[in-house]
C-alpha cells in the first residue's frame, strides 16, 4: 500500500464522499482494481470494502497519529478515531509513548 492510498483510506472513512484531485484518479483506479473500494471517481464510508478496511489495517501501526491533508488524526488499527487539535501533536505523541498507562 502506497502512502497515497493509505491517505485516500483514511480520508475516505472520515467523510461520506470525496472526489479525488487530479491525480488521485489513478491511485483510485488502483485501488479498485485491488477490490479496496467499489468506484473509481469517488470515494466514501460507503465506498469503502471490508477488504480495504482489512488492509488499511494490515499497513498500519497499531496506535499512530496521521496526517491527511491539513488534518492529523488519531488512527487505532488503522481506523480514525479522533482528531488531534492544532497544537496538541506532541503532547499526544508523549502520551501514547507512555509506557505507563
Amino acid at each position: 500500500m502506497t502512502p497515497k492510498q493509505k491517505e485516500l483510506l483514511v480520508r475516505a472513512l472520515i467523510t461520506d464522499r470525496l472526489y479525488p484531485q487530479a491525480g488521485e484518479y489513478t491511485t483510485l483506479k488502483a485501488m479498485r482494481r485491488r477490490g479496496w473500494t467499489t468506484q473509481e471517481w469517488s470515494i466514501g464510508r460507503e465506498t469503502v470494502t471490508l477488504e480495504g478496511i482489512e488492509a488499511l489495517e494490515a499497513n498500519s501501526k497499531p496506535i499512530e497519529i496521521f496526517q491527511a491533508n491539513f488534518r492529523h488524526l488519531l488512527l487505532i488499527k488503522g481506523q480514525p478515531v479522533a482528531e488531534v487539535l492544532p497544537g496538541q501533536r506532541q503532547k499526544m505523541e508523549k502520551l501514547l509513548a507512555d509506557t505507563g498507562l
